[in-house]
């Protein structure tokens, strides 16, 4: 059986800094998204902050909004 390497076995994780920069925002705010209540998910090991892409990814579609609904004016036609 062959050994994998934590290149292979962490592939799909970003540390919380380099998460930070790829979503724009400063890593301060990374870290209250993984606080609040249904934040972030995330995993820990040791000291280190790892975020998994796959479920950041679906975490940050939950969190879409979209734009309510316009009401129509009736047209003033005579």
């Amino acid at each position: 059986m062959q050994a994998m390497s934590e290149t292979t076995l962490l592939a799909d994780y970003l540390d919380l800094e380099p998460f930070a920069k790829e979503v724009g925002r400063n890593p301060r705010t990374v870290r209250r998204w993984l606080n609040q209540a249904g934040g972030l998910p995330y995993t820990r090991i040791g000291n280190r902050i790892l975020i998994h892409i796959p479920t950041a990814r679906e975490w940050i579609f939950s969190r879409m909004r979209k734009p309510p609904r316009t009401r129509r004016t009736p047209s003033k036609n005579p």
